[in-house]
């Protein structure tokens, strides 16, 4: 046996991980995310009511949490680097806790576009704070099956969400909807305390500075960040806008409208696993293709249905986008990383993001523009228009992919 030194007696024995907790925690926040994007369209209707919204304010109570996330999400990364995972996860789930009392308790536009300004720029930070998590706390081995759990609870919530939010506005608050994300939220700072072990609080030192953008010169990249910029140019459309147009163009309640949405949300996270499935064996350019085709269909039947007042027609038209949408994201990702070396996918995933994010922003200020010259029904459906023809032109950028 051999002999203990005085050193190794005087420290304490590392906390050990618990990576089971930390995907929770992680976890909480992809319930988080995905429910504050996803609930924004059916209860914007009840807000707008309440609040006295103009058309302008309504695109900034959309928009400024985009944008917010788009700007910031490239200096996010870098600073939970600099930061270290741990104190990143905290910092950006305060913040966006925060956020979301200023937006549970406003009483004016001003403050609920303040408190979704703060809530985006806290998910830019949270978001690869919560990677960084996942990434340091699973071995290679387990990672994948971690990730998926952590993007399977997000898919979920993005199929539930739409109808909680619809739920809560018509038979309790919208404010509700919004003040729930602080016990979530507390609870995944609770086991972030708890779990993580001393390798997550350390920092990885100073990161580069500034948004490297060597990667739009490759010709791949460049094409498949344009589909993912159209992407969220029509999905924000289809996705935020659908669930307004089903209240004010065909007369849907609210708890109506966040239910009328399952037949975007199902559909999308049924093709979103069996895209997983598929794994490296995947087209990426052609099923881009066959994305974007079906997101242009399913954007022209949402905009023939929202002009004639036609639900059976609207809901139909719902299939083929959500389809298109899972067949668009998570490849045309993958397309983007894989198409520039390693050691420029974290400024990759960056650009890719923050072009999806800056589609969505372009998507709602055009669509309340639209609805503010030409009436909330004609208007939408000239916006599903428009999303149509975006994905259109994504067809031919796919084809470069």
């Amino acid at each position: 046996m051999g002999l203990i030194s005085p050193q190794q007696v005087a420290s304490p024995a590392p906390r050990p991980a618990r990576p089971r907790s930390l995907l929770v925690a992680a976890t909480t926040t992809m319930v988080l995310l995905v429910l504050d994007s996803s609930i924004g369209g059916v209860l914007l209707p009840s807000i707008s009511r309440e609040l006295g919204l103009s058309h302008a304010e309504q695109a900034w109570a959309l928009a400024s949490y985009l944008i917010a996330l788009a700007v910031l999400l490239p200096v996010g990364g870098r600073v939970a680097d600099r930061i270290g995972p741990v104190a990143g996860f905290r910092l950006g789930t305060v913040g966006f806790l925060a956020g979301s009392l200023a937006i549970g308790l406003a009483r004016a536009p001003a403050v609920l576009i303040a408190g979704r300004v703060l809530a985006g720029a806290a998910a830019a930070l949270l978001m690869p704070a919560t990677l960084a998590v996942l990434s340091r706390a699973f071995p290679a081995a387990d990672r994948p099956r971690a990730m998926a759990v952590y993007t399977g609870a997000g898919q979920a919530f993005a199929v539930v969400g739409p109808a909680l939010g619809g739920l809560c506005a018509q038979f309790a608050d919208w404010r509700w909807a919004f003040l729930a994300n602080i016990p979530v939220g507390a609870a995944g700072l609770a086991l972030i305390r708890r779990a993580a072990p001393a390798n997550l609080h350390q920092a990885r030192g100073r990161a580069p500075g500034g948004l490297g953008l060597a990667p739009l010169r490759v010709r791949s990249f460049s094409a498949a960040t344009g589909v993912l910029a159209a992407l969220g140019f029509a999905m924000t459309i289809a996705t935020v806008y659908g669930a307004v147009s089903l209240q004010v163009a065909l007369g849907l309640n609210p708890a109506e409208g966040g239910l009328a949405m399952l037949p975007l949300v199902v559909p999308l996270l049924v093709a979103t696993r069996r895209v997983a499935r598929c794994g490296a064996a995947l087209d990426l350019r052609r099923t881009g293709i066959r994305g974007a085709l079906l997101l242009a269909a399913g954007s022209l039947g949402l905009g023939l249905g929202c002009a004639g007042a036609w639900l059976p027609v609207t809901a139909a038209a719902m299939v083929p986008a959500g389809v298109g949408i899972a067949l668009l994201l998570s490849p045309m990702t993958t397309a983007a990383l894989g198409s520039v070396p390693a050691g420029q996918r974290g400024q990759a995933g960056g650009l890719a993001s923050t072009a999806r994010q800056l589609g969505g922003v372009a998507g709602i200020a055009l669509t309340t523009q639209l609805i503010g010259s030409a009436g909330e029904r004609l208007g939408s459906a000239l916006a599903f228009t428009a999303a149509a023809v975006a994905m259109l032109g994504a067809v031919r950028a796919a084809r470069a992919v």
